[in-house]
């Protein structure tokens, strides 16, 4: 495995929270594991714990600034994409890509929808899972869709040409995303609810839905999003690829790990490092080329094309 590209991880807020930093840590991904790729390019989302959402866009800007203070740092041994042109950047071996996950941070404002897209901000969850002023995510039990303002939100990221991330939203907010939108749509980081039927997985219509307007979805990790056990590995996993790849064609899915934002990963995924090993598997039941397109080129594809 040469190349990486995972869409979705929580890293950044979780080493903020611990003090620590994105080029060396104890947490499943940092810089300095991703360099051993010959090149990888990591989403880095924003997400923020209960706590801090009463303050939800000074938070968000915090997390910004911290991201920030780690370029500056550190800017020799990873960039950051805003554009096309930085993701076809060779210069560095390691690119980052900022979200959000949860509009809760804009708090109700498009103004400050725009104002964290001219801070780098490229990509944003809907929601996490719960109510927002946006729309419900997938675990509030709550069954409307998008709000008007949800929608406005919708057209103005496809305006601005942010990225528009439906994992977590709940059913009737994704079909509304899907009559607004007139870009494609991410999944970053879910998985096929036929093989796992937890909610936060996506439906048959659903996963057809994306591929049909040339979207992407990113294979989430979380053992309860891949198997109803306490004990899963990455063989588990490869049930989701075959049947996502059966609905969607070969190249719509991608790698969305969601790495340092989940309590447990399955026993021989425990890190980013552990995913060249996960590669060989994939590889061995799908072949190289269909390796190679999860991995890697799926991502890369859609990304050039809709940034």
């Amino acid at each position: 495995m040469k190349r990486l590209f995972d869409c979705h991880c929580d890293t950044l807020t979780k080493v903020m929270e611990c003090e620590q930093n994105l080029i060396e840590n104890n947490m499943q991904i940092d810089i300095a594991r991703l360099s051993e790729f010959e090149s990888a390019t990591e989403i880095f989302a924003i997400w923020l714990d209960d706590k801090y959402l009463t303050e939800a866009y000074k938070n968000t800007n915090r997390a910004i600034d911290f991201f920030k203070s780690q370029i500056e740092k550190y800017g020799n041994y990873f960039s950051q994409v805003k554009t096309k042109e930085d993701l076809l950047n060779e210069e560095n071996k390691v690119k980052a890509i900022v979200s959000i996950e949860g509009g809760e941070a804009i708090e109700g404002s498009i103004d400050k929808l725009y104002e964290f897209y001219e801070k780098g901000v490229r990509l944003m969850t809907l929601t996490w899972n719960h109510k927002n002023e946006i729309g419900c995510g997938a675990l509030s039990g709550i069954t409307d869709g998008l709000t008007d303002f949800g929608k406005s939100v919708v057209k103005e990221m496809n305006n601005m040409n942010m990225f528009i991330d439906v994992s977590h939203i709940n059913e009737k907010g994704f079909w509304d995303v899907v009559k607004t939108t007139n870009k494609p749509i991410i999944a970053t980081h879910s998985n096929s609810f036929t093989i796992c039927n937890h909610p936060r997985n996506l439906k048959d219509d659903q996963l057809k839905a994306i591929a049909e307007m040339n979207g992407a979805i990113g294979l989430n990790i979380y053992p309860p999003f891949v198997r109803d056990s306490e004990s899963v590995t990455s063989e588990d996993l490869l049930r989701h690829i075959d049947f996502i790849l059966n609905k969607t064609g070969e190249n719509v899915l991608g790698m969305g790990t969601d790495f340092d934002g989940i309590s447990k990963s399955p026993k021989d995924l425990e890190d980013i490092s552990k995913l060249p090993k996960f590669y060989d598997i994939v590889s061995r039941e799908f072949g190289e080329e269909i390796a190679d397109k999860i991995f890697y080129k799926n991502m890369q594809k859609f990304f050039e094309e809709n940034m």
